[in-house]
């Protein structure tokens, strides 16, 4: 089972709402945001394991903790019931619940899943909630983006965030349960930096595949001939763009620590074989091909093509070959 209770721990958020439980001062509502959309649901459960464990705070072992985790804890209630989110029917429900005494514990916990989703109708629904809470009620809402919710919700509400996390911490959380320690590192480096994400890659045989084509990019085009060529290899593969630059810049910075001598680091063993057949490189033009590969990144943020984008960094990697090769 994924640590993401280890992950959460180190966490800003985590220890925000720890402190405020310790004080006695927790918040009625507070609004959690996350890129790991995944996972949202987890997080929540884990802090309201945090709020009303038994022991010393999430144990995950005692009745409550093991109950939130089974969606069986009758004073945690999660939201959407169904479907993907929260309606307004449902805030009708939450609403009506709130005034309704817990059973099992001192307080009412309610979870907000996928807020982004929710439509503005629902969302002033809740905000009467928000504003005026029955006591020993708390409001969970997480969240992959702030920007879809009101205002005045945002206003009524703690909010805290659940950053990406370091590829050291993810590849520690993951690696009991995915033991392909190659194609984890692979998948981290491939991702975002959430959970989620690093799973997906992980067991997705296009990655795979577009290390291959990333690896003949890097080892067997020569000449400028041959660019449009790779070029239209790499668009028919229909790959994310920026999952293309992520793999193509792995495989970089594994070539320029192979060129340092220091081959314990590299991330990708596998690749390493074939990354030795490249021909022509010195270490200035492996740092010429990162630079441009970073160059490639931020055009794309301000949407240019992908394709002319591809060609022009494949012919900027070439270019930089042969300058160091002059040098």
């Amino acid at each position: 089972m994924i640590d993401l209770l280890g992950l959460i721990k180190d966490t800003n958020a985590y220890k925000t709402v720890k402190g405020d439980k310790d004080s006695g001062r927790l918040s009625h509502a507070y609004l959690f945001l996350t890129p790991d959309g995944e996972n949202l649901t987890e997080y929540l459960k884990i802090f309201a394991k945090l709020i009303d464990c038994e022991e010393w705070g999430c144990c995950g072992k005692c009745r409550t903790c093991k109950l939130i985790e089974s969606n069986g804890f009758a004073d945690v209630i999660l939201y959407p019931t169904d479907g993907e989110t929260v309606t307004s029917e449902q805030v009708n429900a939450l609403i009506s619940e709130s005034f309704v005494k817990p059973i099992e514990s001192e307080r009412k916990i309610f979870l907000i899943t996928n807020a982004q989703t929710m439509n503005t109708q629902a969302q002033n629904k809740l905000l009467k909630t928000l504003e005026e809470p029955p006591k020993n009620v708390h409001i969970l809402i997480g969240s992959t983006s702030e920007f879809p919710l009101l205002s005045t919700i945002k206003s009524r509400v703690k909010k805290l965030q659940i950053p990406s996390f370091s590829a050291e911490k993810l590849f520690n959380a993951l690696k009991k349960d995915y033991p392909d320690e190659e194609s984890l590192l692979s998948a981290i480096a491939c991702g975002d930096g959430t959970v989620g994400t690093a799973i997906l890659n992980y067991s997705d045989q296009t990655l795979k595949e577009l290390t291959e084509l990333c690896l003949e990019v890097i080892v067997d085009m020569q000449s400028s001939s041959e660019v449009l060529e790779y070029s239209n290899k790499i668009t028919s593969s229909k790959c994310d763009f920026n999952k293309f630059l992520s793999v193509m810049e792995l495989l970089y910075r594994d070539l320029l620590v192979y060129f340092e001598g220091k081959e314990s680091l590299i991330s990708n063993v596998k690749a390493l074989e074939k990354l030795k057949g490249a021909k022509g490189y010195k270490t200035g033009s492996i740092l010429s091909a990162l630079e441009k590969i970073t160059e490639a990144s931020m055009r794309k943020k301000f949407n240019a093509n992908a394709t002319m984008l591809t060609e022009w960094l494949l012919f900027q990697i070439l270019e930089g070959k042969y300058k160091w090769q002059k040098l």
